[in-house]
């Protein structure tokens, strides 16, 4: 799991971006790819993140779009994780590899169709529980097939 890219996208907060960071660290995640922020998640959060990233020897990358980091980290697939109302099929865990990325939406609008249309949309539990809550879920059960 450590190869996995774990993406947080189109987030304004910077409170999420520091969670977001300790959340996916906590499960071992080597490197955490940011991009779309704005706002106090750009100008604080971005920091925090480094800061962090830097005393537990990993990673940050940080892209002004989405198209940037699929071009630069060449995934064998992109995983969109939103809310069902926006992807119709749930994640089965033992798709996604190492080689991977995972995209969750920091927005609470979710992805954009166009945004969509980048990777495969997939939906981890029926209700809407925002990119903390799916990172959290998604981790803990990629943790398990190790």
């Amino acid at each position: 799991m450590r190869k996995m890219f774990i993406c947080l996208h189109n987030t304004y907060s910077a409170k999420q971006v520091e969670e977001f960071g300790r959340i996916a660290y906590g499960f071992d995640i080597n490197t955490i790819v940011v991009t779309k922020a704005t706002a106090s998640a750009a100008q604080s959060g971005i920091p925090t993140l480094h800061k962090m990233a830097y005393k537990l020897g990993k990673n940050v990358l940080f892209f002004e779009e989405l198209d940037d980091a699929i071009e630069v980290l060449r995934p064998e697939k992109v995983f969109l994780i939103g809310n069902k109302s926006i992807c119709d099929e749930k994640v089965d865990f033992n798709e996604v590899g190492e080689n991977d990325l995972v995209v969750f939406c920091g927005a609470s609008t979710g992805f954009t169709k166009l945004e969509l249309e980048k990777g495969l949309g997939r939906y981890i539990v029926e209700n809407e529980i925002g990119a903390l809550g799916n990172l959290a879920i998604f981790l803990y059960e990629m943790s398990k097939k190790i």
